[in-house]
């Protein structure tokens, strides 16, 4: 019996030996400090981004703006004045007056230019499709849209720069190209999204 014993102690320390142990699993901290940054990083992302989402521009009164339309190499300075002054309309695209400054809320802000002549500012307008982006920067922020559609109206009907519900931008030229105008040609971007202080794409 006592030999069994001794035997028996003997295998015992010898099998470590015989049959190594396989490295444990890493300490759990190790994993613990990845797998934390990942499960944490997604939910401070959608914090920023909800409150980027909240953020909003709503003018009291005209600023200066900066229309950028990358898709015909457009990048203008926009005035307020009169419309249908030809003047002004010789020196950039004018604010209509009687639609919205630029929001986040609501409102529909109204631009016009010629299309033919020196002042063609909106001549390749028609090429603009549904999802081409339309930027316009002012206040230090950049208000990002999207083409809705584009349409040709009557020389009267102004029910395209109506006030909407909902923050958008439009922008009128003469129609058709290279002969004397006849109709409108309007372009309705949605507004996506609002930028802070940041360069235009």
């Amino acid at each position: 019996m006592g030999l069994l014993l001794v035997f028996g102690g003997l295998a015992l320390l010898g099998y470590p030996l015989l049959f190594p142990s396989q490295p444990d699993d890493p300490e759990p901290e190790s994993t613990h400090g990845s797998v934390g940054w990942v499960e944490e990083n997604p939910v401070e992302n959608q914090e920023e981004d909800e409150a980027r989402d909240q953020r909003e521009l709503v003018l009291e009164e005209w600023q200066s703006v900066r229309l950028v339309i990358p898709d015909i190499g457009l990048d203008l300075e926009p005035i307020y004045g009169d419309v249908f002054d030809d003047d002004l309309l010789q020196e950039a695209p004018v604010h209509f007056g009687m639609s919205d400054l630029p929001s986040t809320r609501s409102g529909n802000v109204a631009f016009a230019a010629h299309r033919r002549g020196n002042a063609a500012f909106f001549r390749e307008l028609d090429r603009l499709e549904e999802g081409d982006f339309v930027y316009l920067e002012v206040a230090d922020q950049l208000l990002v849209y999207r083409v809705a559609w584009n349409r040709i109206v009557e020389p009267d009907d102004w029910s395209v720069i109506d006030s909407t519900d909902y923050p958008a931008l439009t922008l009128q030229t003469c129609e058709p190209k290279d002969s004397s105008a006849t109709h409108r040609l309007i372009v309705r971007a949605n507004f996506y999204k609002l930028l802070d202080g940041q360069n235009i794409p």
